[in-house]
Formats: structure tokens, sequence, C-alpha cells
């Protein structure tokens, strides 16, 4: 029986060996990420797994990115740092492609957006990536 444990570890080996951990100011953490951090940081987690010959389950992982302030109406606001997402998305996506491994399992990326956090003035890529493991 594999654990979501398992596929984070399988993910934090890709992207901790990948040009990624280069690329971001901060860090590649599991589950959580450091408080307050102001830093470019790539968090893997992961949705319940489930039981049986085949499991199936979702990880996400999500790449931080702090925003960009510009003055809009004389006003300074907080926007999305799209060039430094941009970037990022076009380094993690070809090292988390499609994967089929001789352990029995593979995953690929089902999905990808961006979601605001508001409170710290920060964006986030979320890439959702499905998992299969055979068990024998």
């Amino acid at each position: 029986m594999r654990t979501t444990f398992d596929q984070e570890d399988i993910l934090y080996s890709i992207l901790a060996t990948s040009a990624v951990k280069a690329a971001v100011s901060g860090g590649i953490y599991k589950q959580i990420r450091p408080d307050d951090s102001k830093m470019e940081d790539v968090v893997i987690n992961s949705l319940p797994i489930d039981q049986g010959s085949v499991q199936r389950s979702t990880a996400n992982v999500n790449v931080y990115v702090p925003d960009i302030q510009i003055k809009i109406n004389g006003k300074n606001q907080y926007q999305p740092n799209t060039t430094r997402l941009k970037a990022l998305t076009a380094l993690i996506v070809p090292a988390l492609q499609e994967r089929y491994s001789s352990e029995k399992w593979n995953f690929w990326i089902s999905n990808q957006t961006t979601f605001r956090e508001q409170e710290i003035n920060q964006h986030y890529l979320n890439l959702r990536i499905e998992f299969k493991f055979h068990n024998s």
C-alpha cells in the first residue's frame, strides 16, 4: 500500500533535482510553507489516497511568487508577477511531465491555475498531479 507521503516524496525528489530548485528564491517543501515567507517557494501536498490494488490520488504542487507593487490611478496596488509566474511554470511543467516508473506508479498533470493570496500579497501557481499506484 502506498501513502500520500510516498507521492510527496516522489514529487519532491524530482523537483529537488531539477532546474526549479535553483530558479526559486526560497525552497521546496512538503506539506507546509515556512511561516511569513516572502520568497518564491514550492509546496507539495496531497489529497486523500484510495486503497486497493490500484490506488489513485491527487497531489498539489504550489509555486508561490510575491506580487509586484504598481501604481494604478495614483494608488499603490499589488498585482501578480505574471512574468515570474510564467517563467517558473515553463520550468516546472516539463519537470513534471507524465511519468511511468518501474516501481509501479505513474503520474500526469491534470490541470493548472493561479490563485491569489491577498493577505500576504502573493499569487501561486497550482498544478494538480494525478497519481496511480499499481500494487501487486
